[in-house]
């Protein structure tokens, strides 16, 4: 019930009150769009459906994004993605997770101070009180002892935390991030790769994991397919992973629109629903073990699956 007033509260009572647009300033944010966007042309590149590989001449254009990122739908298998996009060195520095969070957290509080407050003291009571982060729960119950890969692993602290059944390897693009997190795992047994996240773990032997973790990664991941691939060949034909991403289809992102928080551009460049998430998984070779409707409710930003290889 707490949960369902707290939405309820986001998406009408906040959307009804949100202050009016300045449109001196808004004049002046698409000027220096347009600006950057001539900067930029040349450091980024444009991609087909990541999952169908249909051409991005014929996908949907949807109502979210601007000119210098356009997030688009494909006509034939209805993913939602991002076709120009960062290149990888871009990601590593420009665009690194450390950096367009706190631009993005910045830009939140300025444009709904109201709500972020809100949920900000919300969330602190949820933490304290209703313990709902499903990752712990989820890696005791699936992942077996062994070699474990946070990929996206950010400054390492989730492999810091896991318990002592396992040896925490990452893959981290981000330079600053990846030295951090480094550090962090060095005394366990494991270390962190900086690099891309398909090359990084490509680099790693097959069947060297008992356990993948992508939590909150898949959405930035330029070649999610290959991604999934490459995750598969690494994993133990007993092993799993764990795949958290923001929900395309919950209810927040239809009321909220532009405004719903899984959108992060350009970070963000890929939108799953569950169909579509569960389509990319079968097309990599792996299969879902756990998807049940609770963990893709409607009424949540996220969803969770976890996935193993398929042996059949």
């Amino acid at each position: 019930m707490l949960y369902l007033a707290h939405f309820a509260y986001e998406t009408v009572f906040m959307h009804s009150f949100e202050p009016a647009v300045d449109l001196k300033k808004e004049l002046k944010k698409q000027l220096e769009e347009v600006k950057v966007g001539l900067e930029v042309e040349c450091e980024t590149v444009q991609r087909d459906c990541p999952l169908c590989a249909s051409s991005v001449h014929t996908a949907k254009k949807l109502p979210y994004g601007n000119h210098l990122w356009q997030v688009v739908q494909c006509q034939h298998c209805q993913f939602v993605y991002l076709p120009k996009i960062p290149v990888y060195e871009r990601l590593s520095e420009e665009f690194a997770w450390e950096k367009t969070s706190e631009q993005e957290r910045f830009i939140k509080q300025q444009r709904e101070p109201l709500k972020q407050r809100f949920s900000q003291t919300f969330k602190q009571w949820r933490r304290r009180y209703i313990k709902r982060d499903k990752l712990p729960v989820l890696i005791q119950r699936y992942i077996l002892p062994g070699n474990v890969l946070d990929i996206g692993c950010a400054a390492g602290g989730l492999l810091a935390a896991l318990p002592s059944a396992y040896i925490p390897y990452g893959v981290e693009i981000s330079k600053a991030l990846s030295e951090q997190a480094n550090m962090a795992v060095l005394e366990r047994g494991g270390y962190v790769v900086h690099n891309n996240a398909l090359d990084g773990t490509g680099a790693f032997a097959a069947e060297f994991f008992s356990g993948v973790i992508m939590s909150a990664f898949l959405e930035h991941e330029r070649q999610a397919l290959q991604l999934l691939e490459q995750v598969r060949r690494v994993l133990r034909p007993d092993g799993v992973a764990i795949i958290k991403v923001p929900n395309f289809a919950s209810i927040n992102r239809v009321v909220r629109a532009r405004r719903w928080c899984g959108f992060r551009l350009p970070d963000h460049v890929n939108y799953f629903t569950p169909t579509t998430l569960r389509a990319l998984v079968e097309k990599s070779g792996l299969k879902p073990i756990q998807f049940s409707f609770l963990d893709r409710l409607p009424t949540s930003d996220n969803m969770w699956m976890v996935v193993g290889p398929n042996n059949i």
